[in-house]
Parts: structure tokens; C-alpha cells; sequence
């Protein structure tokens, strides 16, 4: 037997998503999600900066830029979710996945110190 019957979760359901308290709700959270929305794009405009800075370096020009640029981004996707050594294991892996299709270890390992700021195992 569930510990909740129909009828209950829909009317706390209903109670939930009252259109007034979930307007007030964002118009009070606004502000602060705006303000991390722009630190956050600040974040990402860095660290591709650099990874453009390790192409050029490395003569990659056009279209085979954007395998690097998405795996700099994986890379940074990652960072939101796991740190010290669990982050390089997954910087190891995501690395692996990427020499597979056919990018050059060594332009990784560099995107690897520059976003995450250690190299992978």
C-alpha cells in the first residue's frame, strides 16, 4: 500500500504549482539566478579563451576546433559535479573517450590543465 493515495498527491500536487506562488517565487529568485547565469558565462568565455589560445598554439584551425572546444566543455561540465581526484579520473575518461575519435593526446592533456588545473592520471 502506498504511503500517499491518489487523491492526496494530486491535491498536494495542485497546492504546489499554484500559478501566484510560483510567479512570486521567480520574480524573487530572479535577480540571483541572473547574477550567476553572468559569472557562470564568465567562467566559460575564460576557459575557452585558453583552449583557443592551445589551438592556435598548435596550428588547429576551423572547423576542427569544436572536438577540443566540447571536450573543454565536458571537462568543465564535470567540474560542477566532482573535485580533487574523482575530477581527474573523470578528465581521465572523458579523454580517453576523445583520443578515441581521433583527437591528439597531447592538445588534451594541455585543455586538461587549463581548465581544470591538474593534469589526468
Amino acid at each position: 500500500m502506498p504511503y500517499r493515495d491518489d487523491q492526496t498527491r494530486t491535491r498536494k500536487y495542485s497546492l504546489a504549482v499554484i500559478a501566484d506562488n510560483v510567479r512570486a517565487k521567480f520574480a524573487a529568485l530572479l535577480p540571483l539566478m541572473q547574477d550567476l547565469q553572468e559569472s557562470r558565462q564568465a567562467e566559460i568565455v575564460q576557459f575557452e579563451t585558453a583552449i583557443r589560445n592551445i589551438l592556435d598554439d598548435f596550428g588547429t584551425v576551423g572547423v576542427n576546433r569544436v572536438p577540443y572546444l566540447n571536450y573543454g566543455r565536458a571537462l568543465y561540465g564535470h567540474m560542477g559535479h566532482q573535485s580533487g581526484i574523482a575530477l581527474r579520473k573523470a578528465a581521465t575518461a572523458e579523454k580517453a573517450k576523445w583520443v578515441s575519435l581521433g583527437l591528439d593526446a597531447t592538445v588534451l592533456d594541455q585543455i586538461t590543465t587549463a581548465v581544470i588545473g591538474a593534469a589526468v592520471y
